[in-house]
């Protein structure tokens, strides 16, 4: 098993930005480069901040973007922290439907009647 990618795009003011998301199950938000966020001239949610953990158990908190896009074909509204890189979290691909196929290293639509953890093994 390896790395698993997404290809998306986040869209801003008059521009729309092509990413290939690292999916990290691992991970609430989605996360893209400050400097993305700043071309694309995303707004801030008012009052709101997230609390990030990373692997090394610090704790940093940081404003939460709107960010409007797409995932592998699929609309989403949702809220963007910055990142080192473009990442995708669980709480999106659940929302959207999508579970993890760790052996195959992409993401499918879940079916709609299947439950279940968003991976597949």
């Amino acid at each position: 098993m390896g790395v698993t990618y997404a290809r998306g795009s986040i869209s801003g003011r008059g521009e729309t930005r092509e990413f290939d998301f690292l999916v990290d199950t691992g991970a609430t938000w989605v996360g893209i480069p400050q400097a993305d966020i700043d071309a694309l001239g995303l707004d801030t949610v008012p009052n709101a901040s997230a609390a990030l953990m990373t692997a090394d158990g610090s704790v940093s908190h940081t404003p939460i973007y709107i960010a409007v896009g797409m995932l592998e074909g699929a609309g989403f509204v949702n809220g963007a922290v910055p990142a080192a890189v473009p990442l995708v979290g669980y709480k999106l691909l659940q929302d959207l439907g999508f579970k993890v196929d760790l052996v195959n290293e992409r993401i499918e639509k879940r079916p709609d009647d299947e439950i279940g953890p968003p991976f597949l093994l």
